[in-house]
C-alpha cells in the first residue's frame, strides 16, 4: 500500500512488548496506613513517637476508626526490634524518619553519664512526681524540663548501679548528695516506696474522679484511662487499699505515708 501520490507509506509504529502489570501493594499496606494514622494523632497529642509500650489506641475521635484498640506501644516495639512493617523498605522507613520515629532508645550500659547528670535527672524526676524513687521501668521523656543529655535514659535501670559500693567509691560525696535528694540507697526500700507511690498516685487520681477513696475490693485501674497515671494502669487499687486498711500495708512503720493517706481522705 503507497502514502500520498509520489511518497511511499510510512512504516508502521513499533509496538514493542507490554509493560509489566505494576506490583500488588504489600499484604500490611491497609495495616501500615492505619499505623501512619494513629502515629499522626499521637504526635500531635504529645509531640514525639516514644509511645509507652502498654498503650492502646482509644476508640474514640479523633484517632482513625482503623486503628481502634490496636496495641500501639507493640508495634512500635515490634518495629525496633524485629523491623515489621519497614524490613526491606527504605521508603516506609525514611516516612518514619521524617515522622521523627525513634529507631533505638539509649540503654543503660552504654550511657556513660557523670553523676552530676545523672543527680540533675533525680532532681527533675522528683520535683515531678514528689519522689527521688524511680521505677526500674522508667525511660526518661524527650521533653522539657529533662537535660538534653538525658533524654532517652533508662533512667530507672542504670540506678540500680548508682546504688553499688563500686559507683559510690568512684565518686566520692555521691551518697550524700544521694541522700539530700532523698533517694533510697537501699534497693529492697526503695522498691516499696516505688509501690507505694504508684498506689498513692492511683489513690488521687480515683478521688479527682470519684470524689472518695471508697475503693471497692475488685476494682482494677483501668488501663488506657487517661484519668489515671500510666503507671498505675492495671493496678488492683482495691486489693492494696484493703491491704493498707486490715494489714497496715505500707503504713505500719511509716507514719509519713499514713499522714500522705490521711492527708487527702
Amino acid at each position: 500500500q503507497s502514502g500520498p501520490v509520489g511518497q511511499p507509506a510510512a512504516p508502521a509504529a513499533a509496538t514493542g512488548p507490554p509493560s509489566p502489570p505494576s506490583p500488588p501493594p504489600p499484604k500490611d499496606q491497609d495495616d501500615w496506613e492505619s499505623l501512619l494514622a494513629a502515629f499522626r494523632i499521637y504526635k500531635m497529642a504529645h509531640g514525639d513517637l516514644k509511645v509507652p509500650s502498654r498503650f492502646v489506641v482509644p476508640s474514640m475521635s479523633p484517632w482513625p476508626a482503623s486503628a481502634h484498640g490496636m496495641k500501639l506501644g507493640i508495634r512500635v516495639a515490634a518495629i525496633r526490634t524485629t523491623g515489621k512493617y519497614v524490613s526491606n523498605d527504605e521508603a516506609r522507613r525514611k516516612t518514619l524518619d521524617d515522622m521523627g520515629f525513634t529507631w533505638r532508645l539509649r540503654s543503660a550500659a552504654d550511657s556513660d553519664l557523670s553523676f552530676g547528670l545523672i543527680l540533675k535527672a533525680l532532681e527533675v524526676y522528683k520535683s515531678t512526681t514528689g519522689s527521688a524513687d524511680v521505677p526500674p521501668s522508667f525511660v526518661i521523656p524527650d521533653v522539657p524540663p529533662w537535660p538534653d543529655e538525658v533524654r532517652g535514659l533508662p533512667l530507672g535501670s542504670k540506678l540500680a548501679g548508682v546504688r553499688g559500693k563500686a559507683f559510690l567509691r568512684a565518686n566520692p560525696g555521691a551518697e550524700e548528695k544521694l541522700r539530700e535528694v532523698g533517694f533510697t540507697l537501699d534497693g529492697k526500700a526503695a522498691a516499696n516506696n516505688v509501690r507505694f507511690q504508684k498506689v498513692y498516685a492511683g489513690l488521687k487520681a480515683y478521688k479527682d474522679l470519684h470524689g472518695d477513696l471508697l475503693v471497692p475490693q475488685p476494682y482494677v485501674v483501668p488501663s488506657n484511662d487517661p484519668a489515671f497515671p500510666e503507671p498505675t494502669w492495671g493496678l488492683r487499687l482495691g486489693a492494696r487499699v484493703n491491704a493498707i486498711r486490715s494489714q497496715g500495708t505500707f503504713v505500719k512503720t511509716d507514719p509519713k505515708r499514713r499522714e500522705m493517706l490521711d492527708e487527702i481522705g
